[in-house]
């Protein structure tokens, strides 16, 4: 009589562990290049973002002027915008590491409109008669609007 160690199998008797397994690797495989691929690219909201850590900036930076006395001066251009105080006799950079170093705007978001500087004294009112209102804008979408009065700053959906 002849002892086998396994029987025999049957056509039918269906898959094994190792190939269950070897297709679950395929999968998971496949999933990572798709998500991969995805990416985490651009999703309309690049002014928006930025929009948002303006307005977070410019309201930190008119807190701190109230707290110290400090006038700060904000400066922005097309790509861009900075913080600075001054120390009795030049501007410098803003002193507090979130406003200290000149912020570049994210992808192709832009600043409409010409460069310019505001100042920001202890009277909490911005050098200017009027609010400032700034327009952002990635490429072709939707614009995005920052106004601020020297007090506060507000994001916008629409120009008032």
């Amino acid at each position: 009589m002849k002892i086998t160690a396994t029987p025999a199998r049957h056509q039918d008797a269906g898959v094994t562990l190792v190939e269950v397994l070897v297709v679950l690797v395929l999968v998971g495989i496949m999933a990572g290049i798709v998500g991969l691929s995805i990416g985490t690219g651009s999703r309309g909201d690049i002014a928006k973002q930025e929009a948002d850590l303006l307005v977070a900036r410019l309201n930190r930076a008119a807190d701190d002027v109230i707290l110290t006395g400090v006038p700060m001066g904000f400066v922005w251009g097309a790509e861009g915008y900075r913080f600075d105080v001054y120390d009795g006799e030049i501007w410098v950079p803003h002193p507090l590491p979130v406003l200290k170093e000149p912020h570049l705007l994210a992808g192709r978001t832009r600043i409409a409109g010409s460069a310019g500087t505001i100042v920001v004294s202890t009277d909490s009112r911005p050098s200017e008669d009027s609010p400032l209102s700034l327009e952002l804008r990635a490429g072709d979408g939707a614009a995005e609007y920052v106004r601020f009065d020297g007090i506060s700053a507000a994001h916008l959906q629409e120009v008032e």
